[in-house]
């Protein structure tokens, strides 16, 4: 034991060593004053905001139990907020206001001035832009609150997150290349912009920066920050924007938060109010509902209402022929002129708006004087501009516009917008001619490959429950997006091919697919082949539909018992049989032959034609009958038909389908599109495709065949099928 005694005497002796010099290592330095708390009162103007803190829940914190940041309004300042909200003394606020007004002034974890001017979530290291992230979570928040749906008739416990502060640095104005004062003023009526070396704070400014504390900051403020309102809670408590407030409630929706409800809701299922449709979430503190400070301080709701004066004229100019009130306007249109109205990015101000940069979601500019902007306002989750006009959709007075003002036209607007050819139609580079068929001739007449089509409003007060479906196995089944784009798709004209007297040929949205016009009557590919084969009845007139749309013209198809919307083709020629009732009769017999050359036998099905897109030229039966008999290829005796030589009938019939990819064509030949010129067929000669010339006569086509005979192209109209397109020509091609 003598032996250990010096070593512990030791050790006891470099132990008492190493705490004096951790002590030294650890003392607070000189020039803290203490917690926040101490900061605050050694400033000596700040006795009503802590007198207001220790009426709050969160003294504690601000003396030590927290890293944080506090601004700090001067007691004139804070006397100035009684005054304005007829309070003798902070007593007098009620504890939830004052709670809620205490936690906004405190900040969450420590932030230096340079930290504030220029605060990027991934580091001071980081390609963020400076100053763009402005939002900065506080300690103040709203209660969980309890809403009822009236459309569902059910109650929602509301969960509701941390405000967010927002800190203007020069950086913001100096990264958007805007002036910083006549922006920051304009949002903020009755402050001024004092931070050309630092930052404002919500509406006030900063007097004193940067009063470090061993658990944070202090800085000391103008104003007091009374917590801001959520985008959707500045707007309803303003009377003159109920009418924007009640369309947009009409896609509201409640979304189940499982954290929230594990964390905080004690037996209760926590939900977040949201909407459909794509709206943002404007009645949402954060822009999701779990804390990322990339998007949640960046990412704001910007939303320009119209008043109920403006939106009354605008349902007064578009709607009142169709509507008897707002409330009848159908989802879509609605939800067109909501979103025309809304833009989620950073904080925008009136200078950006001016500069027309800001496009909408179908690509065109929200752009509006900020004259017309009679209420602004900053709010934790973004801003609002209040507007004096509403910032009419372009989907209203362009092709677009019957199906967004007229609701005969729901079902080709579903189809449309579905099929995602909304945007395509608001280009201005087209002059469209747009066939609007009813909902009630696609209904009662229309069948798409035999299929009917149907609507249906399974709740017709809750936006998503309208359906588009067509029959299918089990019964009427959603229509896919490609059904609908190829449906609707097929009554848009792009561009006038050609004409003779009062035919004309037109392109539409769908590449190798084409209307057809014949007096007043107008023919999609799939309905002129079945009104030549059966009843040309079922091609519908048109007439025009009144209204200056801006790029091109709308008409109303013909809504009858007899008469068909502009259905697509989707039958494939190959897929012909002779003597079947679906053969044409004309290409029957060219039908009767291939059959008879072992082609329809072949797995696939026409085997040479590897999938490829083909022209098909038919002569008339009785000549090509005849060639082939004269050729030796067939024999036919008492209307018994033997093939003589089935290689050289197969390779014969082969010269009459023109490979489209192979003879670089884009598009199909008619008279006058100067679609002409040397092209392959599927026959061979040796190791070379046998070659045909289209030449474009100009109210004609010829085709010259191998051995330099012109043949003329019979039809204006070729028919369109799926897999390719079948002209008739006036006599066989002669080959050999």
């Amino acid at each position: 034991m003598k032996k250990w005694y010096p070593l512990l005497v030791s050790f006891i002796l470099l132990f008492t060593s190493c705490m004096s010099e951790l002590d030294k290592y650890y003392e607070i330095p000189d020039w803290l004053k203490g917690d926040s708390w101490k900061v605050m009162e050694s400033k000596g103007n700040l006795k009503l905001f802590m007198s207001a803190i220790e009426r709050s829940s969160y003294k504690d914190l601000i003396q030590g139990k927290g890293i944080i940041t506090v601004m700090a309004p001067t007691d004139s300042a804070f006397q100035a907020y009684l005054i304005k909200h007829n309070y003798a003394t902070v007593e007098d606020i009620p504890q939830d206001e004052l709670d809620q007004l205490i936690g906004f002034h405190v900040m969450q974890y420590s932030y230096n001035k340079d930290a504030l001017i220029s605060y990027k979530p991934g580091g001071a290291e980081s390609l963020d832009p400076m100053g763009m992230y402005y939002k900065f979570r506080t300690y103040s928040r709203e209660g969980i609150s309890t809403e009822t749906d009236p459309v569902l008739g059910k109650s929602f416990k509301v969960i509701h997150t941390d405000r967010l502060l927002p800190i203007f640095s020069y950086k913001l104005f100096q990264g958007n290349s805007i002036d910083a004062k006549s922006n920051y003023e304009f949002l903020f009526p009755g402050s001024t912009w004092t931070g050309n070396n630092g930052f404002n704070v919500c509406d006030a400014s900063v007097l004193e920066y940067t009063q470090p504390s061993d658990n944070g900051f202090v800085y000391t403020l103008n104003k007091v920050l009374e917590p801001l309102p959520t985008v959707y809670q500045s707007l309803a408590a303003d009377n003159d924007y109920s009418t924007f407030v009640g369309m947009y409630d009409r896609f509201k929706t409640y979304t189940y938060d499982e954290v929230a409800t594990n964390n905080y809701g004690e037996g209760d299922s926590l939900f977040v109010r949201d909407y459909d449709g794509g709206l943002p979430s404007i009645s949402s503190e954060w822009y999701t509902t779990t804390y990322s400070a990339d998007y949640t301080s960046y990412i704001s709701f910007n939303v320009f209402a119209p008043r109920n004066d403006a939106l009354q004229s605008f349902f007064d100019k578009y709607w009142a022929p169709y509507y008897n009130s707002l409330s009848e306007v159908r989802f879509e249109p609605l939800l067109s002129v909501l979103s025309n109205h809304v833009y989620t990015s950073t904080l925008l101000f009136p200078e950006q708006i001016e500069a027309g940069t800001i496009k909408s979601r179908w690509g065109t500019p929200i752009v509006f004087d900020r004259s017309k902007a009679v209420k602004r306002k900053v709010c934790e989750n973004g801003s609002v501009y209040g507007l004096t006009d509403v910032v009419v959709p372009p989907m209203f007075d362009m092709v677009t516009g019957p199906m967004y003002r007229d609701p005969k036209y729901t079902m080709m607007l579903d189809m449309m917008i579905n099929g995602s050819l909304i945007s395509t139609l608001l280009s201005n580079s087209v002059q469209f001619k747009v066939f609007y068929p009813s909902d009630s001739l696609l209904i009662n007449y229309t069948s798409v490959d035999g299929k009917r089509l149907y609507y249906t409003d399974e709740y017709a007060a809750k936006y998503g429950y309208q359906y588009l479906k067509i029959d299918g196995d089990g019964g009427p089944t959603p229509m896919s997006s490609t059904q609908k784009k190829s449906l609707a798709g097929s009554h848009v004209a792009t561009e006038l091919i050609t004409s003779k007297g009062d035919e004309a040929i037109f392109r539409t949205l769908t590449p190798f697919s084409y209307l057809y016009m014949k007096g007043n009557k107008i023919y999609s590919s799939g309905l002129y082949n079945q009104a030549v084969n059966y009843n040309d009845d079922m091609a519908p007139t048109f007439t025009k539909i009144p209204g200056d749309w801006s790029n091109g013209d709308a008409y109303a198809l013909s809504d009858n018992a007899s008469s068909s919307a502009l259905v697509p083709e989707s039958s494939q020629f190959r897929f012909f049989t002779y003597n079947a009732p679906a053969t044409p009769a004309d290409l029957n017999e060219f039908v009767h032959f291939t059959e008879m050359a072992g082609m329809q036998t072949t797995t696939p099905i026409y085997d040479f034609l590897m999938g490829e897109r083909y022209i098909l030229l038919v002569p008339p039966a009785n000549q090509l009958e005849s060639y082939l008999v004269n050729k030796g290829l067939i024999e036919v005796n008492g209307g018994v038909y033997t093939v003589l030589n089935k290689a050289g009938l197969v390779n014969y019939l082969k010269t009459y389908f023109i490979n489209v990819n192979g003879s670089k064509l884009i598009d199909y030949p008619f008279p006058g599109a100067r679609v002409q010129g040397d092209v392959n067929t599927f026959a061979y000669s040796g190791l070379n495709a046998v070659k045909l010339k289209i030449t474009d006569m100009s109210t004609y086509l010829s085709v010259t065949d191998p051995k330099g005979n012109i043949v003329g192209v019979s039809s204006f109209f070729p028919r369109i099928y799926a897999d390719g397109a079948v002209y008739t020509i006036e006599k066989p091609l002669i080959v050999e």
